[in-house]
């Protein structure tokens, strides 16, 4: 007992489980000004988070701290992540605290919360069934797809947050914002013009990224950092 309490105090793995220490900094540890944090750091943050969801009792708190930080129980892989975060506290993320879901496929809108919901790290299955697919609207439009500036050209402060479409008779411009919603907002966008109505045939759709943040730039709100490296490419296989 007294070799197990040492152990946790200083924040290390058993022996026993020598893939722990890089699977937990590869996944569950967040960056903090003096690194990455520790196993009871992140015991601190999650049970703290859980603390102020549940309104747990200071009882009912330690023996989930307890269980956790002996490796006996554990929050939801997700939770080790985002628990105990401001991020997590706004209800447009609130899905990133679940380590699944799925959605049934009927509409484009269903595209987007799919694209949603895995960037927000929440495991995502697509329900194929005939009754929900047979209602997705047909594909009447071609899109010529035309990728506009760098990524990361725009100054930080004049990036847009949300996307934004222009329309110019059978053009239109997309003008993808710097934000997981201005990624999901562009995708959708991108499916919808495929069916849109005021369309009959081509139409140049002119996608703007120079307001995306580059790779390897920090995410303050989720952790971790932008990968928009296979962005362009989203836009060009939707056009295909």
């Amino acid at each position: 007992m007294v070799r197990e309490l040492e152990r946790i105090n200083q924040g290390e793995f058993p022996e026993t489980a020598p893939t722990a220490n890089p699977v937990f900094y590869r996944t569950y540890s967040r960056k903090t000004e003096n690194g990455r944090e520790t196993w009871v750091e992140v015991c601190d943050r999650t049970i703290n988070g859980l603390r102020k969801l549940g309104q747990l009792t200071p009882e009912e708190t330690d023996l989930l701290y307890r269980m956790q930080s002996q490796l006996k129980a554990m929050s939801s892989g997700r939770w080790l992540w985002v628990g105990g975060t401001e991020w997590i506290t706004q209800p447009q993320n609130f899905s990133g605290a679940y380590n699944c879901s799925s959605t049934n496929i009927m509409d484009w809108r269903a595209f987007g919360l799919l694209m949603d919901l895995a960037m927000m790290g929440c495991g995502t299955g697509a329900v194929l069934e005939g009754d929900y697919i047979n209602q997705l609207p047909a594909i009447r439009n071609h899109l010529n797809i035309i990728l506009r500036g760098e990524i990361g050209s725009t100054p930080t402060e004049l990036r847009r947050e949300f996307t934004e479409l222009k329309f110019n008779g059978d053009q239109v411009e997309i003008y993808v914002g710097d934000s997981r919603q201005g990624w999901v907002g562009s995708y959708q966008a991108l499916l919808e013009l495929s069916t849109d109505e005021r369309f009959s045939g081509e139409v140049k759709v002119i996608i703007d990224l120079s307001d995306v943040r580059p790779a390897g730039e920090q995410l303050k709100g989720f952790g971790g950092v932008a990968n928009p490296i296979k962005l362009p490419e989203l836009y060009q296989r939707c056009g295909n």
